[in-house]
């Protein structure tokens, strides 16, 4: 059984950010007619990045990030409105984003840019296709943009469920800054009892380019420990069984034996950033090599046998495992005018130069001990992703056109190994991979009908095409025809601005989200019978339909004097929405008896509704103190599901009811800054089934959570300390896996001027 207090923090939690509503500021300007609702760091004057989006955008800029315990850049949206990142531990390589009403691995609806060039990973659909966060570092970026839903022209399908946008500072000066930073948390849960450390050491140099701008050379080293990420259990009846810790808040026991590997985490990052501005043409570069190593070879038993000696046996599920890899993203962009037109074009390559990971056979469950044969996974990525952007005004008009090509390449091999550790001659298990290729053209025009009113009309054609699909196993390989499709994409928003404290704005958009390598051309696993373990070439289908979403919001905006008030509402409907579900299925050993398969497939229709409301204000009760607190409710239900209607009504998995944010800054002086900061999210249901054990509070399942972070800056001359803590009052949570417990974080850095 779990212990009672561990309900204790959350409550805590919930009183103490009701009462404070802790961290940074986050408020909103009111922007020139045409552009659209922001949500900012500040209410006084401040140039602001255009969102691009006639529907509710966020921007955080470098004030509320610096009030953020950020060590990853996903860090930096940690408090935004309505999304999750998925970050089971630091320097998750796995930190998936979701929006609104994802969940947390339906990837290919989270489109995310830095300076233009995607760093989103639409290989496939699962936990291991985050966005390539790490080729920047957090000081890298100047502001984040965040926009919800696929309101815009400008963006693919993938935008279904958002778009992020990071945009890096500009380097406009000479000078060297160094870095270290240091974490550590205790963790415990059942019998773990695990003090977890790590560090990150930051070098920087700035070279000026006269007055036209600069280059940046950096490198990050960064290691931690990462608290363990499962538990493994035991059955009832075997030896040494009764020693485990029972958990039965799933409403059956789980026999908890041991605890995996604790998590190390080793990765080197070198950046070159680069921004010129002639006047007439600016350009701007970023190159990013990370080399990454991530080892889980200490797996842990809680159970003794008769000497006192820990045990694997009876414990199924026991492995090691290392994984390395060397990527790269290269990225170069341009932005001039030509015959009155502002044009933006860019291009960007993002490569797995090398990579592979090891993983032993599990512990034999008769002897407990962990074999040395194993798996060897090799796997290839890569893509590329160009866009040409063309802007002018016509009188009444703002016109936009744009065109884009995204391609993604796909491939995996699986082989078994005599040795996991050293993984030479592997025999081939299984393998798959293939191609995508999306191509669009856009048009985009905001209309000024009057003073106060604006309507933007746009219109997406998109065209895809996979192609050189395959699945293997072992000998047996089965080859794919290539398919292509199309969608026209229609968006349509009006704006009202009665005065210059006001908006409101309501917009519809359609849009279409093609299916990914990994969802088309990867199979499971058979898991039962003689081929136990082999690719099941039948637990898949290479002929998805894409997703169809229509989004509705309506949104209004108002300022009181030093507070801004936003609220918005939406409605969306997907249609043949890419999900797995577990479906009964002709059995490949006799097609006259039916087995269950968990499979990707189309789901009918998924519909949402939810509303979020954002307060934002500065100089609360005393000058200094800035407030940014927000609210979301979502209702999301599949409404149509064919291939088994029992899951009609069901809510969608793993989005909650209720997500919420607060942040409070305080600058006690101009040397020291204040933050206190809260998030929270209501408890989802972990399964599609809705089922019994689909709502709970402990490992395995997808938990509420109330988070109280910390953060103190103290500007010294050149140096500037941080302190914080993340997770104060140790509050318990999981995605299936634990997230971080009460984690303490201490950083110094230097600036120092030319070399």
């Amino acid at each position: 059984m779990l212990p009672s207090s561990r309900r204790a923090p959350l409550r805590a939690a919930l009183v103490i950010g009701a009462a404070a509503l802790p961290l940074t500021p986050a408020c909103a300007a009111d922007g020139p007619a045409g552009e659209p609702i922001l949500v900012t760091g500040t209410l006084s004057s401040r140039e602001l990045q255009q969102l691009d989006t006639p529907a509710l955008g966020v921007a955080i800029d470098g004030e509320q990030i610096a009030a953020i315990n950020a060590v990853n850049v996903e860090d930096v949206i940690r408090y935004a409105p309505n999304l999750l990142v998925r970050k089971r531990y630091i320097g998750d390589a796995n930190a998936t984003l979701s929006f609104r009403n994802m969940h947390t691995q339906q990837t290919p609806r989270a489109l995310v840019t830095v300076d233009g060039f995607i760093i989103s990973d639409f290989l496939g659909a699962d936990f291991d296709t985050a966005p390539k966060w790490a080729v920047l570092a957090p000081s890298d970026v100047a502001q984040a943009e965040i926009i919800y839903g696929p309101t815009s022209a400008r963006y693919s399908g993938n935008s279904l469920g958002g778009t992020l946008r990071l945009v890096t500072a500009p380097i406009t000066a000479e000078a060297i800054h160094l870095g270290v930073q240091g974490f550590y948390q205790n963790y415990r849960y059942y019998q773990t009892d695990e003090d977890l450390t790590g560090f990150a050491l930051n070098g920087q140099a700035d070279f000026a380019l006269d007055d036209a701008g600069g280059v940046s050379l950096a490198w990050r080293h960064f290691e931690n420990q990462g608290q363990p990420q499962q538990w493994q259990t035991v059955n009832a009846g075997t030896r040494y069984a009764d020693q485990a810790q029972v958990d039965d808040a799933l409403g059956f026991p789980l026999r908890i034996a041991a605890q995996d590997s604790v998590v190390d985490s080793v990765e080197d990052q070198i950046r070159l950033r680069g921004n010129w501005d002639t006047g007439t043409v600016q350009l701007r570069m970023l190159a990013a090599l990370l080399l990454d190593r991530e080892t889980t070879d200490n797996p842990l038993s809680f159970l003794r046998d008769e000497a006192g000696r820990p045990s694997f046996v009876g414990i199924p599920g026991i492995t090691q495992g290392e994984s390395e890899s060397a990527e790269m993203l290269l990225g170069l962009g341009l932005a001039t005018v030509a015959a009155g037109w502002k044009l933006d074009l860019s291009a960007s390559r993002f490569r797995l130069l090398d990579g592979e990971t090891r993983t032993s056979d599990q512990a034999d469950i008769v002897s407990g001990a962990i074999p040395d044969s194993g798996l060897l996974t090799t796997p290839e990525a890569h893509w590329t992703s160009l866009e040409a952007v063309a802007e002018r005004g016509f009188g009444a008009h703002e016109v936009a056109l744009g065109a884009s090509y995204a391609g993604y390449t796909g491939r995996g091999r699986t082989g078994a190994v005599a040795d996991w550790r050293r993984a030479t001659d592997p025999e081939l298990r299984n393998a798959s991979g293939g191609e995508t290729q999306l191509v669009g053209l856009w048009a985009q025009d905001a209309i000024t009908l009057a003073p106060a009113w604006t309507a933007t009309l746009g219109l997406r054609w998109e065209h895809w095409r996979a192609q050189d699909g395959f699945l293997q196993s072992g000998a047996t390989r089965v080859d794919y025809a290539g398919r292509s499709d199309h969608a026209w994409s229609p968006k349509a928003a009006l704006t009202l601005r009665p005065d210059d404290v006001t908006e409101i704005t309501a917009s519809a958009a359609w849009a279409t989200r093609f299916p990914t390598v990994g969802e088309l051309y990867q199979a499971g696993l058979i898991g039962f019978g003689p081929d136990v373990g082999q690719v099941d070439l039948g637990s898949f289908d290479p002929d998805l339909r894409p997703e169809r979403g229509f989004d509705l919001q309506l949104t209004a905006a108002r300022r009181f004097g030093d507070v801004r008030v936003t609220i918005s509402g939406y409605r969306q409907a997907v249609d043949d929405t890419l999900f797995s579900q577990s479906l009964l299925i002709p059995s490949p050993a006799d097609p006259g008896t039916t087995v269950q398969q968990t499979l990707i497939t189309n789901i009918g229709e998924v519909e949402t509704w939810g509303a979020d409301l954002i307060v934002a204000a500065e100089d609360v009760l005393i000058p200094g103190l800035s407030l940014d607190a927000n609210l979301s409710w979502i209702d999301a239900t599949i409404t149509d599901n064919p291939l088994d209607p029992a899951l009609e009504g069901n809510r969608f998995p793993r989005v909650p009811r209720w997500r919420a944010n607060a942040s409070l800054r305080y600058q006690a002086s101009p040397a020291l800054n204040l933050a206190a900061n809260l998030r929270h999210q209501s408890t989802p249901d972990r399964d599609i089934q809705n089922s019994a054990s689909s709502r709970c509070d402990t490992y395995y399942c997808v938990s509420p959570f109330a988070f109280v972070d910390l953060k103190a800056q103290l500007n010294v001359g050149r140096f500037m300390v941080d302190l914080g803590v993340d997770n104060l009052l140790d509050e318990k949570a999981f995605v299936f896996h634990p997230y971080p417990g009460r984690t303490f974080v201490l950083g110094l850095r230097w600036t120092g001027g030319v070399l």
